[in-house]
């Protein structure tokens, strides 16, 4: 059965954006992108929220290789891997190769699951990592915490109903002071 891994990076304070969606406080550093790498070798389908497919679509396939920043094997990887938006009012997809599903995400992503392929990844889109999370659907939680507190903005986690047990399977600090962090849900 494919897993579906969250890749997310948040405040100390929990928070995955700002109140206004920004992410300039995202500084990546070599380590990042090798752990960036590592999960996206193994994957063949991204999912994504609209909002942050949308974002994404401005920036990724333009992007450039640089000398210390993203290079040619992670801006390729995102660029021509499949992308599933969920997303009840998009119409276009730019970015491609991608689909707009418009059906319930857990339903989606369960049936997803059991189709052949490499494994799925979830970058950013809080509502979808909650419906996730909520359902029990994500199979490795991927948090890089960077050393900020924002003092407001957009929860990573959000389910008042349920507490989610998680098992730490790696734990690592990069140079910038991020820490890393691999966990599995307890099941």
């Amino acid at each position: 059965m494919r897993k579906v891994i969250l890749d997310t990076i948040i405040s100390l304070d929990g928070y995955y954006t700002s109140p206004k969606n920004e992410i300039d406080w995202f500084e990546f550093d070599l380590e990042e992108i090798d752990w960036s790498k590592r999960i996206i070798r193994g994957i063949d389908t991204m999912l994504y929220g609209r909002v942050t497919y949308q974002e994404f679509s401005e920036f990724w396939p333009k992007a450039k290789p640089k000398p210390g920043g993203f290079d040619s094997e992670i801006i390729g990887q995102l660029n021509g891997t499949m992308k599933l938006v969920f997303s009840r009012t998009l119409t276009d997809t730019p970015w491609g190769p991608a689909k707009v599903i418009r059906e319930d995400p857990v339903e989606a992503v369960s049936k997803l699951k059991r189709d052949k392929g490499k494994d799925m990844v979830v970058i950013g889109s809080g509502s979808l990592v909650s419906a996730l999370v909520r359902a029990d659907l994500v199979d490795e939680y991927r948090l890089r915490i960077r050393p900020i507190i924002l003092g407001a903005g957009k929860r990573a986690f959000d389910d008042p109903e349920k507490r989610h047990r998680l098992k730490l399977i790696a734990a690592r600090t990069f140079g910038n002071g991020v820490l890393a962090l691999h966990y599995e849900p307890l099941r």
